[in-house]
């Protein structure tokens, strides 16, 4: 029995809507970066993502690249292994050292941060502990954390260093005496005091005049053979510069509570 030429023109008709509707949804469908990071670095980024830096940051710079940017939270030395296997586009954020531009992209930087070293005084005297050079500071225990920037600085200086898994566990052994001295950003630190502890013991907290570094930029770290980095890192940077020339970034940075820098 032949169909009615009515019905045949219904097949195809909805037939080539069906196509229609696949091509728009494929050609609307936004490319999906998969970012690295620790889930607790404040205020850089959060647990509660909603008041988070840098995910507000990759959001507005993923509508100006047209991707949408994907968070997986891992511990920071996952974080460079998933780079390296591919299993993410980058990781954030990373400074630069002569090892990882062996093994690295770094995008052009997405902010900029200080370190130094905190001490905690029960008596809150604020004893100084003075240095010019890293090996000056032979003789306290440093807590510090596996894969950071400053792992190859102390191991050179020949520093006693303790490693935990990450800042606030530094913080609280700090307070509690089992080290002299963490490194660690002043926004980060001083985050990380008020958190944990009451005023009367935050405030026998402080810093050592001299930073380890005074003023350092953190990047989106990339493997160098990543598929189409070049591209990727290209259009990331374009994106970036249009968030910081529109005045995006500062308000983004404003409403963080962060200082303007880059």
């Amino acid at each position: 029995m032949t169909p009615h030429p009515r019905f045949t023109y219904a097949c195809r008709l909805l037939a080539i809507l069906l196509v229609t509707f696949c091509a728009i949804r494929t050609l609307s469908a936004k490319e999906v970066l998969v970012i690295a990071t620790n889930d607790d670095y404040p205020p850089f980024i959060l647990k509660d993502q909603k008041h988070s830096f840098l995910p507000d940051l990759f959001d507005e710079i993923g509508d100006q690249m047209g991707v949408t940017f994907e968070f997986r939270y891992l511990p920071w030395q996952r974080c460079a292994q998933a780079v390296q296997t591919h299993e993410v586009w980058g990781a954030i954020p990373y400074t630069r050292n002569e090892e990882r531009d062996k093994i690295y992209d770094f995008s052009d930087p997405i902010y900029f941060s200080d370190a130094k070293f905190f001490a905690y005084d029960p008596k809150g005297e604020a004893p100084q502990i003075s240095y010019q050079n890293l090996s000056d500071l032979d003789g306290w225990t440093i807590g510090g954390i596996q894969g950071y920037y400053y792992v190859p600085m102390f191991t050179e200086a020949g520093l006693d260093v303790d490693y935990a898994h990450s800042e606030e566990q530094n913080i609280k052994r700090l307070q509690l005496g089992r080290i002299d001295l963490t490194p660690l950003p002043s926004t980060i630190g001083w985050y990380l005091i008020k958190k944990l502890f009451p005023a009367k013991v935050a405030e026998n907290f402080y810093t050592l005049k001299k930073p380890l570094i005074s003023s350092a930029p953190l990047h989106v770290m990339t493997s160098k053979n990543y598929p189409d980095n070049e591209n990727l890192m290209a259009r990331f940077n374009a994106a970036l510069a249009e968030i910081k020339n529109n005045g995006t970034f500062a308000e983004l940075v404003n409403r963080h509570g962060l200082v303007l820098s880059f």
